[in-house]
């Protein structure tokens, strides 16, 4: 008999291939056994690396990119989207970095985006498809690599921010998330990533810029602490790292410095606004509360205070610098509740990167701060939910449905001027949002295809030359602080167009929604000298008689 291994019967059933034995032994040769047991390993690594898949992480991902994708296709553009585009669209690079950029109050990286897929032929609709697979990105970036524990990681995807601000709307916000987690993902490994990332981070916004120098701060006092800077290779990488990232800097300056012109346009709206102007400490506050909670808002700061409990337990409560510096820039200059919105991904980075390795024993701030983080991500999850839905059945703005009605005035070769009813900081600005769906600038008296903040703007100065020579079309633009406001035709520039032979004959309305609530209304009244055209149905505008409503 040939030298082998005995087994007992029961070994000798598997599902694996057969393997023949002499009818009296239950002896098999060495070769067959180290053929099944191959066999048998692969079987259990198969098996295995089936129970590894991440299936509540790929099904999150996947719900996300749904919901995303049918939440575009209801979104109307609003102005700013808009803006953004027409500077990319109509002015060469040069003249966009040198000369315009500057008066949007804002660094490049999105307007060089957008000038690129402008030359690849991507359409104003196309722009939102990318800013939607961005978001996608950023959310595979999070589910999959961070730390945090699924119940945090797969419902944060779904905050108002994440899933509608910075993924539907197409401005240099979506690309804020991506870079704030590639940044986790990178900072315990390679400086020169990192000093790339928050450069990047520094060129999308001015707000963004403020975060990416706070978390550089955090940077160099980590690099300190952990004495890792006296090593003298790690020392020269790390200045490689600061001289890369002060050059990404200073670009940004260099950007988004305000020109005189802005200067004095501001210095007027700022005199303008001087009785309700908030101070410096309510918009600190504010910009803390308004992005985390936005109803009842003081329930955001006891969320700050476990968080702050909870990162001096990790002995890492200096991680809190970018949320101060934040704070302290919407105190001085200003904050919109989308810029507070960056404190939602900013807060997700500073807890990826904090985070206590697994088997580490978790103490009350740990649990504090979950909870706290818990019932944020559960009302912000509301919020979505009644964005997403207002964004599906109403128009927030007004744009689209004022293009498509203009559009066949347009081919007929009809002149058409703009103008605004009292609004003394923005003037005609949302008129812009109607421009991308045209291939030339469509208004007589307004001399660039994209609206310019500069104090000698001459749109209005040319409405009233042009009024004389009787534009077949004047739109109006009209701002309104509630959804339910009238609009007054008694204006002294209603007044002026009806005594100059214009009826009143068609608005097209769209709303914004902060938080619960529907805030501003945007509307494009329109003023004609002549018989209405028959209208496209799906272009069917608001009567007269409905804008006093």
């Amino acid at each position: 008999m040939s030298e082998g291994i005995v087994l007992a019967p029961h070994q000798l059933c598997s599902n694996e291939k057969a393997i023949e034995l002499h009818p009296y032994t239950t002896t098999i040769p060495r070769a067959a056994t180290s053929d099944f047991g191959i066999a048998m390993q692969k079987s259990a690594t198969a098996t295995r690396s089936h129970a590894r898949i991440p299936w509540p992480e790929w099904c999150t991902l996947f719900a996300y990119a749904a919901l995303v994708a049918f939440a575009i296709p209801y979104h109307e553009p609003i102005p700013d989207e808009a803006q953004a585009w027409q500077l990319a669209r109509t002015l060469p690079l040069t003249s966009l970095f040198k000369t315009f950029i500057r008066y949007e109050a804002s660094p490049g990286l999105w307007h060089f985006l957008l000038w690129v897929l402008v030359r690849a032929h991507v359409s104003y609709a196309g722009l939102h498809w990318i800013c939607g697979a961005i978001a996608v990105a950023s959310t595979a970036l999070l589910v999959f690599k961070s730390p945090l524990p699924r119940y945090l990681k797969l419902t944060l995807p779904f905050t108002y921010f994440l899933v509608y601000q910075y993924a539907v709307v197409a401005r240099s916000y979506v690309l804020v998330p991506a870079l704030l987690f590639m940044v986790a993902i990178w900072w315990k490994k390679r400086p020169l990533v990192v000093a790339l990332l928050l450069g990047l981070m520094a060129n999308a916004t001015l707000h963004a810029a403020v975060i990416s120098g706070g978390l550089a701060a955090v940077y160099v006092i980590e690099q300190v602490r952990s004495e890792r800077i006296e090593d003298p290779a790690n020392r020269r990488t790390f200045l490689l790292s600061s001289l890369i990232l002060l050059s990404f800097y200073l670009f940004a300056i260099w950007t988004a410095w305000p020109p005189h012109d802005l200067m004095n346009h501001i210095a007027e709206t700022r005199r303008l606004q001087s009785p309700s102007t908030p101070s410096f400490f309510a918009k600190f506050v504010v910009s803390l509360c308004m992005g985390i909670c936005p109803k009842p808002w003081v329930l955001s700061i006891p969320f700050w205070f476990a968080l702050a409990f909870c990162l001096r337990a990790r002995h890492s409560l200096f991680y809190l610098l970018p949320v101060l510096f934040f704070a302290v820039f919407c105190g001085a200059v200003s904050c919109g509740w989308w810029h507070a919105g960056l404190l939602i991904p900013l807060v997700t980075c500073l807890l990826w990167v904090t985070w206590p390795a697994s088997g580490i024993k978790v103490g009350k701030p740990e649990v504090i701060c979950r909870i706290a983080l818990v019932a944020i991500i559960g009302q912000q999850i509301v919020w979505s939910a009644s964005a997403l839905e207002f964004d599906h059945f109403n128009a927030t703005s007004p744009d689209l449905a004022a293009s498509e009605f203009l559009r066949p005035l347009v081919q007929k070769g009809a002149t058409i001027a703009v103008t605004y009813f009292n609004d003394p900081y923005l003037h005609a600005y949302h008129s812009v949002g109607i421009l991308p769906y045209f291939d030339h600038n469509i208004f007589l008296n307004q001399p660039d295809s994209f609206w310019s903040w500069s104090s000698n703007n001459p749109t209005e100065q040319l409405f009233k030359e042009a009024l004389p020579s009787h534009p077949a079309v004047v739109v109006v633009e009209v701002r309104l602080p509630r959804p339910d406001s009238p609009i007054s035709l008694m204006d002294p520039t209603a007044q002026i167009l009806t005594q100059a032979g214009y009826s009143f004959t068609h608005m097209f309305c769209g709303t914004s929604s902060i938080g619960y609530i529907q805030e501003e209304k945007n509307c494009h009244l329109i003023f004609q000298r002549s018989v209405p055209f028959s209208y496209p149905k799906r272009a069917a505008p608001q009567t007269a008689a409905a804008a006093g409503r």
